[in-house]
């Protein structure tokens, strides 16, 4: 019989990069389960005589409130994570969730969670600005079209969801959703396919 001691094994930490990433991948889930239950909701229920596709949308939208939040949430965490301390971050992150709370009594929860993406959207801007001009931020990758690939992914992320928030029914609603699109097709070209050529 060994007398030897067994070693304990290594715990595996996810990072927090990783962990991120799950959050997101499955918030971004949720969403996808959200409309394939809307679509076959509202196929089942169009048929009936009282049917209202206002009382449909508002339902729709009080349950993809939470996501939404959520989603923002991530990536208030998520972007200023490439300039600051991990002890920083938080308390940026801390500091822009007070001042959405603060505002939502001047305007409302789309005005407060517009206000949140506007002050991400800045920020995730001079974070692409400083990877194209050279500066080293923290990537979990490493080269230049995987860093401004995925600062264009981050930025099409948050100007389509403040989009999607704040700017329905105004006139800048259709053209920034379309630069949303763009910036989102030209990190995927960048950090998908461009950085894995090499």
């Amino acid at each position: 019989m060994s007398t030897a001691r067994e070693q304990p094994r290594a715990r595996r930490v996810i990072g927090w990069d990783l962990a991120l990433v799950l959050l997101t991948a499955v918030t971004l889930a949720a969403f996808g389960v959200l409309a394939l239950w809307g679509m076959f909701y509202y196929k089942s229920h169009a048929v009936r005589p009282d049917w209202s596709v206002s009382a449909y949308q508002e339902l729709m939208n009080r349950l993809a409130a939470p996501l939404v939040v959520l989603l923002i949430l991530w990536l208030v965490l998520c972007i200023p994570k490439r300039l600051f301390s991990r002890r920083v971050l938080l308390a940026y992150s801390g500091g822009a969730l007070a001042l959405g709370v603060a505002a939502l009594p001047f305007g409302g929860v789309r005005f407060a969670l517009g206000l949140v993406l506007g002050l991400s959207a800045v920020l995730q801007a001079l974070i692409l600005s400083l990877v194209l001009a050279g500066a080293r931020l923290r990537f979990a990758g490493r080269g230049l079209a995987r860093s401004s690939g995925s600062s264009l992914l981050h930025l099409g992320i948050v100007l389509f969801t403040l989009d999607l928030v704040a700017l329905q029914g105004s006139p800048w609603h259709i053209p920034l959703f379309w630069v949303a699109t763009g910036l989102l097709t030209a990190g995927c070209l960048l950090t998908f396919y461009v950085a894995n050529q090499r």
